[in-house]
C-alpha cells in the first residue's frame, strides 16, 4: 500500500552550495500542497577541510535561522532549526562555540571525510577504499563515527553507512553488514550509551543503490542494542525531493522492529508511531 510521509528531518536549503535553488519559502509551499506537517532544515555546516564553502559560513547562520523563523509566520507546516555538521577530529571546541551560540532543534552530525578523502564524492571514495582491505577501510571508517558519537556535538548521526554510495565502484560484490566489523558494532553500542539518535535516510533511492541509510541489518542491530531515537530524512537538495522514497524508510524502521519515529525541537526529542507520521 502507497502512503506519503508527514515529517522529514533532512532538508537542504540554498545555504548549502549543493542546493542553490532551494529556498525556505519554496519547501513550505510545496509541503503545504502535499498534506506534510514538519519540515528539519538541516543546510550543511562544515567547518573545516577543503569544503567549507559548501555549508554555511558561521556568520550567515543567523541569517538562515531568521529565514526559518519568518517562514513560519507564513504556514502551518512546523519548522524546525538545524544543522547538519560535517564531524573533524580535534574541531570540538569550535563547533561547540557555534552551536551553543544558536537557537537550533536539532543537529545532524555526518562523517563525509576520512583520512582527508570524501568518501561521498566517486573519485574520494574511489581513492580511499582501493588502497586497504574492506575491513580495514570499515574499521577506520566506524572509528571515525564512533568519535562523532562520543564527542557530545550532536543529537542524531546522519545516513550512518553512507560510504554504500561509491563503494560498487571498488568492491562489485553487495556489502553485507557482517563485513562492517567489530568497529560497527561499538560505534552503535556508543550510540546507545550516549543517548544519540540514528536516522534511517532515503537519499540511497536517488543515488542508485536502491535502498536506504542504513541496511535492514544495521538498523536491526540499532534497535537491538537499544538506540531508541530514529528519525526519517530525504537528503532532500530541491523542492520536489521533499520527502522522497520516505515511505521506503518507514517500512525499513518497521522491517527492524521500530513501532516509533523521533522529531526533534530545542534539542530534545518526542516520539511519535509510525501511525501517526503516514498520510
Amino acid at each position: 500500500m502507497e502512503f506519503s510521509v508527514t515529517r522529514d528531518f533532512h532538508v537542504h536549503e540554498r545555504h548549502s552550495s549543493d542546493a542553490p535553488g532551494a529556498t525556505v519559502e519554496g519547501y513550505c509551499r510545496i509541503a503545504e500542497a502535499r498534506g506534510m506537517e514538519e519540515i528539519g532544515f538541516a543546510t550543511h555546516f562544515i567547518i573545516a577541510g577543503p569544503d567549507t564553502d559548501h555549508g554555511i559560513p558561521p556568520e550567515l547562520i543567523p541569517e538562515y535561522v531568521r529565514e526559518i523563523e519568518e517562514a513560519q509566520e507564513t504556514t502551518r507546516v512546523r519548522l524546525r532549526i538545524g544543522l547538519e555538521v560535517d564531524y573533524f577530529p580535534g574541531e570540538e571546541r569550535r563547533l561547540a562555540s557555534v552551536l551553543d551560540e544558536h537557537p537550533l532543534d536539532f543537529v545532524l552530525g555526518s562523517l563525509h571525510y576520512i583520512r582527508g578523502y570524501d568518501i561521498g564524492s566517486r573519485r574520494g571514495s574511489v581513492a580511499f577504499f582501493s588502497r586497504r582491505p574492506l575491513r580495514e577501510a570499515l574499521d577506520v571508517y566506524y572509528r571515525g563515527w564512533r568519535e562523532a558519537v562520543e564527542s557530545g556535538l550532536f543529537d542524531v548521526m546522519a545516513h550512518p553507512d553512507y560510504f554504500r554510495k561509491y563503494l560498487p565502484l571498488t568492491r562489485p560484490d553487495p556489502v553485507a553488514f557482517e563485513d562492517y566489523g567489530p568497529a560497527a558494532i561499538e560505534a552503535i553500542d556508543s550510540l546507545r550509551s550516549y543517548g544519540v539518535g540514528v536516522e534511517v535516510n532515503a537519499s540511497g533511492y536517488r543515488h542508485g543503490i536502491g535502498d536506504c541509510y542504513p541496511s535492514l541489518d544495521f538498523l536491526r542491530a540499532a534497535r537491538e542494542a537499544g538506540v531508541e531515537a530514529v528519525t526519517l530524512g530525504s537528503d532532500s537538495h530541491s523542492h520536489d525531493g521533499l520527502g522522497a522514497w520516505l515511505g521506503e524508510a518507514v517500512r525499513r524502521l518497521e522491517e527492524a522492529g521500530y513501532t516509533h519515529v523521533s522529531v526533534y525541537e530545542g534539542r530534545r526529542n518526542r516520539r511519535l508511531s509510525l501511525a501517526e507520521v503516514r498520510r
